[in-house]
């Protein structure tokens, strides 16, 4: 998880410079000080990236399970959660190999479930300009020898927009909404893929949820905003 910096964005509101400095131990011990839309996306973050120790210990003895019950209670939306299942794989290595099958070994075409976004785009250059871009105006700074592109990091940087505009901030809330629909409007086929992949049911819930979130989330900013929303704009 990142530990955040504040700084003060160009459009006037708070985003926080992120960097790689807790362990994720430390991202199980208390929630953050931050919404819960802030919070939700944070976990989403840590539980797309690379497995390792802590992680699995924080999926199999419930911690993880317990933040994210926590950050949906305090949604402005409902998700449906009860076809989710947040069991561990049985060791760490099962789930690394787990998430080496489904998110990063393939042949040519890649990954049968890739995290990177320009996987799914028809120019994946320009996709990852469009949010070096993004992340630059917000001063935002995601981990080392990560592509901006990947999943985890998109889910961190929402997770800043998210807990740096106040309610009532227009211009936070149109930046979250056209990030979410440009940027994570992508969760629908990853969710496909996985489910189409036999994955254990840890890595089929976490899709689900996040699928599940981006429909909701957008649906909700959109109304915050007066935008007329039909799921497809």
């Amino acid at each position: 998880m990142a530990k955040s910096g504040g700084t003060r964005s160009k459009r006037g509101g708070r985003v926080s410079h992120a960097t790689v400095t807790a362990t994720r131990e430390d991202s199980f011990r208390s929630p953050p000080d931050r919404s819960s839309r802030s919070q939700l996306y944070a976990l989403l973050s840590l539980a797309f990236s690379f497995p390792d120790v802590s992680l699995h210990s924080g999926v199999k003895d419930g911690r993880l399970a317990q933040q994210l019950t926590a950050a949906l209670g305090g949604l402005p939306c409902r998700i449906r959660t009860s076809d989710l299942r947040w069991t561990a794989p049985d060791s760490y290595e099962d789930m690394q190999s787990e998430y080496i099958r489904l998110f990063q070994i393939g042949g040519r075409r890649g990954p049968p479930c890739s995290l990177h976004q320009g996987f799914y785009t028809k120019d994946r250059s320009q996709t990852l300009q469009k949010l070096i871009r993004c992340y630059t105006y917000f001063g935002f700074r995601g981990g080392e020898c990560v592509m901006p592109d990947h999943l985890p990091v998109q889910l961190e940087f929402m997770s800043e927009l998210a807990a740096g505009g106040a309610v009532d901030d227009a211009g936070m809330l149109r930046a979250q909404r056209d990030f979410v629909h440009t940027h994570l409007g992508w969760a629908d086929d990853i969710a496909g893929r996985v489910a189409a992949s036999r994955p254990h049911p840890f890595y089929r819930s976490l899709t689900t949820l996040l699928s599940r979130l981006v429909a909701a989330d957008e649906k909700f900013i959109r109304t915050a905003l007066g935008d007329q929303y039909d799921g497809r704009n």
